[in-house]
């Protein structure tokens, strides 16, 4: 009984996670927050890899505008397992600093809820990239530089913040509070985040000044 019920955990929750995000979640990290976590993580990255390249092949770029070189199937493949790992490796980063930003504002959750929070908050934008790439490649979904307004734009802008609305329900339920304070906790990362930033380049200035005034 225990296993169906698990089975059916994985099963409702990539759709449930679209209008539940809170109970999706609990159920989720009350289960076993590490599964699908990595594959979804890779999984995400490639789409948005692949996306970039199926929108840089239809897309006309204006003459004053830098022209990519556009790849072939290798290249695509080889674009799409670079981004799969760069996004897993995002992944453990967030995950990290928002535990540690979520924990300053009264949060418990580990690192593996928030990466769980992280990853399933992002799956109604996996449906989004696949309709979008099969769109875009059918000819349905015609991108444009500046990007003008259309129904898959109006649909991609309502769909991203309605995700960015699922990410706070979901971090602040492994935290065990509000949307509004995981917002609180997202601004404190990315201000954390910016504060490294700017003291390692300061660093890498100052050694800079040191090697230039010991030569």
């Amino acid at each position: 009984m225990a296993d169906a019920v698990a089975g059916d955990v994985w099963v409702d929750s990539w759709f449930s996670i679209w209008y539940r995000p809170r109970a999706t979640i609990r159920a989720i990290v009350d289960t076993d927050p590490r599964k699908f976590v990595l594959g979804l993580a890779w999984f995400a990255g490639a789409l948005a890899g692949l996306n970039s390249q199926v929108m840089l092949a239809t897309v006309d770029l204006p003459s004053n505008l830098p022209h990519f070189p556009r790849f072939g199937p290798f290249g695509i493949a080889f674009i799409a397992l670079f981004s799969g790992l760069l996004s897993v490796a995002g992944v453990y980063g967030l995950g990290a600093l928002y535990r540690w930003a979520g924990a300053i504002l009264g949060g418990t959750a580990t690192s593996v809820e928030v990466r769980a929070a992280i990853v399933w908050s992002q799956v109604p934008e996996l449906y989004l990239m696949v309709v979008v790439i099969i769109a875009t490649v059918l000819g349905f979904n015609t991108p444009t530089v500046p990007p003008s307004t259309s129904l898959f734009s109006i649909v991609e802008s309502i769909v991203g913040f309605w995700v960015f609305v699922i990410s706070l329900k979901c971090l602040g339920e492994v935290h065990h509070f509000s949307a509004w304070r995981a917002l609180g906790a997202i601004l404190l990362g990315v201000l954390a985040m910016f504060g490294i930033a700017i003291g390692v380049i300061a660093a890498i200035w100052l050694a800079v000044v040191a090697a230039r005034s010991l030569l």
